[in-house]
């Protein structure tokens, strides 16, 4: 049979954050694979109508201008419209792919009238990622803290506890991109399938090994504008502090840094937001990179982190603190990528150095690096798996 998928994306726009470019790459990965595939992506940045694509669609939404709790009337006005939107707009036989927005009654409602049909993608487990985040809203007495805290902690926990579970049971099937994050969702979900976070591998140049020298250069890919104390940059840094090798090392963290959020050290290097062709370069003159090391801060074990498939794809040897659900089953994977402990430990860098050396005594590691990103983590292999999910469960 012939799968049909529309994909919902609620925070589109003209320019392509992060996000928008992993949701547009899945797309791409589901058409490869065979699938008819369109995107209705909702923006305030059109009024009408417009083509981000062949594939993808714009479709602009009512704004709201309430003095107070603002974000509460205006998510409910938007899932009230693309409700609305999709009652008119929706093919028959179209199943919905939902990057899940956080619950609430309005998104219930949504389910409800598309029962069975809507595939809800889903990042984390929720509650505990906002609670992860509690230090930013503190519970204060203060009107603005208090506010703070309604609209980013009391409220989301709120919604989630009262209306995931309903939500839920009205699914086709629930994605979830590691196993610890399926295990939650298959408590109220019949169908939870396992597709862990991939990369668009053609997005990326694979870069020239510099050579090892007696300065080691690393990086940080900071993709999060905001904070996340998850990152582990600080733990980074306090084990640069004290590291007592023969080897210098200079600390590039790229990406948008918040006030206090980097400590000030002589051998960090913060380059700020970077475009493509930028980091294309800089990638080419670094030695080694770090990806998220502080996980449990996000009272987790388990993460599919793109900055770990976006090194593999660059052909870039990495550390990394947490288990990931691809790289923990690719035994090849394992030569090119260092698992560190996921705490709050100095990391031992003797250990990491030693390893940088012995990856570079392969000339040819950049590009079975980058192979592995094709055969592996590619968003055409992941898409793929959706379909195949979705057929077996209409068969």
């Amino acid at each position: 049979m012939k799968v049909g998928i529309c994909y919902i994306f609620l925070s589109g726009g003209l320019k392509s954050d992060s996000v928008q470019k992993k949701v547009i790459s899945q797309i791409k990965g589901l058409i490869n694979s065979g699938v008819v595939c369109r995107g209705l992506f909702f923006t305030e940045d059109v009024n009408k109508e417009t083509d981000l694509d062949e594939n993808i669609k714009l479709i602009p939404y009512p704004i709201t201008n309430r003095r107070f709790l603002n974000i509460i009337y205006q998510k409910r006005a938007l899932l009230n419209y693309v409700l609305k939107y999709l009652l008119d707009n929706i093919n028959k036989n179209e199943l919905i792919y939902l990057r899940y927005p956080g619950c609430s009654y309005e998104l219930f409602k949504f389910a409800r009238k598309f029962k069975n049909r809507i595939i809800s993608e889903h990042q984390a487990i929720e509650i505990a990622e906002i609670k992860s985040l509690k230090n930013e809203h503190p519970l204060a007495l203060n009107i603005n803290k208090l506010i703070s805290y309604f609209l980013y902690q009391f409220w989301p926990i709120y919604n989630e506890l009262i209306w995931s579970k309903p939500y839920s049971k009205m699914l086709f099937a629930k994605v979830a991109v590691t196993n610890e994050i399926a295990i939650y969702h298959k408590k109220h979900c019949k169908s939870v399938w396992v597709i862990p976070n991939g990369i668009d591998t053609a997005n990326y140049k694979v870069r020239i090994s510099p050579s090892l020298e007696d300065k080691i250069k690393i990086i940080f890919l900071k993709g999060t504008t905001g904070n996340a104390p998850w990152n582990g940059i600080d733990r980074l840094v306090n084990s640069i502090d004290n590291y007592h090798g023969k080897e210098k090392l200079e600390l590039i963290i790229c990406g948008n840094i918040i006030e206090g959020e980097v400590p000030v050290r002589n051998y960090i290097n913060q380059t700020g937001y970077m475009n493509s062709e930028e980091l294309d370069r800089l990638i080419s003159t670094v030695h080694f990179g770090f990806s998220t090391l502080c996980l449990f801060r996000k009272n987790l074990n388990e993460a599919a982190v793109l900055k770990a498939r976006e090194y593999f794809a660059r052909g870039l040897p990495f550390a990394y603190g947490y288990t990931d659900p691809d790289l923990s089953t690719l035994e090849i994977a394992k030569k090119y990528c260092f698992k560190v402990e996921n705490n709050d430990s100095i990391l031992n860098l003797n250990l990491i150095i030693n390893f940088i050396k012995e990856v570079y005594a392969d000339p040819m590691h950049t590009i079975a690096m980058r192979k592995i990103a094709e055969e592996k983590l590619d968003w055409n292999v992941k898409m793929k798996k959706i379909k195949d999910h979705i057929l077996h469960q209409f068969n």
